[in-house]
């Protein structure tokens, strides 16, 4: 029987946020035990605290889904040990894991390390044979086709232009342009910081710089367009929306929807074209981008946790300790669990278990 390639995550951003275990908590069940996984450090290698950036995603796996039994190693893929003791250990934990992540850092970096390296050569392989990839924020900049280079664009001056990426989705016929922080407003009412940092201006120009063929992949923050190539379609989840940009025309998905993975493919014309025409009132690219306009995130900062009242989360932090009590530890651990879906995080102390709001990053 034939491998499918394994599952697919794409976030905006929030990969150790109530999203990304919503999102995880999905796709880890999925996977053949022993869970191991890949955790790269590649994105911020180039930063002194590369350790502690990639030690997060591995403390986040163990601590917040601890009930998949996730088996996350920490993995470096400097190009110049590729052929030492050290590369060929890494090389190994990469062939042989379940799932491979990789978040926050800079696109271009580990775009220039990976790039035409056995660590790549094994990321494909892997995923190919069925492992699951999750990647965030730089990581998803750095799989495209066409990645933008926001360090250099937004930080250093560079003119607005796209570089050449890892082109993750070239065997599956996908030309992307995978743009994450694609509903960004950090800047406030001073600085224009939507389009990944790009703001409009920028933006509209760096989008008649692409070919025809290539798609454009935006996701909203704290949002994730799960990829799934058994079934053919591609599920949306979050706070956010997907937003996809072809042949001059946006359409766009929200929370909660899908749409099939055909209409990111570039050999699927045919497809992209009947999926525009069953939007009723499709974006036009012009008109989205003109001077003046404001961008309508869609999107409202939503805190799960405050739909339950502070009383009610209380009781159930009680029942949780009479649980524990009675080593009833399965049903304990359900209620920690469930309640931290909702962004709620519970701390055992000396003092007893206290609750606290988990916060957004």
């Amino acid at each position: 029987m034939q491998t499918m390639p394994g599952q697919c995550a794409i976030l905006g951003s929030g990969e150790t946020t109530v999203v990304g275990r919503r999102v995880l908590s999905q796709m880890l069940p999925r996977l053949e035990e022993p869970r191991t996984i890949a955790v790269l450090d590649t994105p911020a290698g180039f930063q002194p605290n590369r350790v502690l950036v990639a030690e997060k995603i591995v403390r986040f796996l163990r601590e917040r889904l601890g009930e998949f039994r996730p088996q996350p190693q920490r993995i470096e893929t400097r190009q110049e040990e590729q052929e030492s003791e050290t590369g060929t250990a890494m090389l190994a934990a990469i062939t042989h894991a379940r799932a491979i992540l990789a978040g926050p850092g800079s696109p271009t970096y580990m775009i220039r390390e990976l790039q035409g390296t056995t660590y790549f050569d094994a990321i494909r392989q892997a995923h190919a044979n069925g492992t699951a990839l999750y990647v965030s924020s730089a990581a998803s900049i750095a799989m495209s086709s066409y990645s933008l280079p926001v360090y250099e664009i937004f930080k250093v001056g560079d003119e607005p232009s796209w570089y050449q990426g890892l082109d993750f989705f070239k065997p599956f016929g996908m030309n992307l342009a995978i743009v994450p922080h694609w509903n960004n407003n950090e800047g406030g009412a001073d600085l224009d910081t939507s389009f990944c940092y790009m703001g409009r201006e920028r933006f509209s120009k760096m989008l008649k710089q692409l070919p025809e063929d290539v798609v454009v992949l935006g996701i909203d923050e704290h949002t994730a367009c799960i990829l799934d190539f058994a079934t053919g379609e591609i599920a949306v989840e979050g706070k956010g929306g997907v937003h996809i940009i072809r042949e001059g025309q946006m359409v766009e998905f929200q929370a909660g929807e899908s749409f099939p993975l055909t209409l990111l493919g570039a050999e699927a014309i045919e497809q992209g074209q009947q999926a525009l025409s069953m939007v009723d009132n499709p974006i036009d690219i012009e008109t989205l981008l003109a001077p003046g306009e404001t961008l309508d995130p869609r999107i409202e900062e939503q805190n799960l946790a405050g739909a339950l009242p502070s009383p009610l989360i209380d009781a159930l932090v009680t029942i949780r300790t009479d649980l524990r009590a009675a080593k009833q530890w399965p049903f304990a651990d359900r209620l920690r669990d469930t309640l931290s879906t909702y962004g709620i995080v519970i701390e055992d102390t000396p003092q007893g278990s206290q609750w606290r709001i988990e916060e957004e990053e």
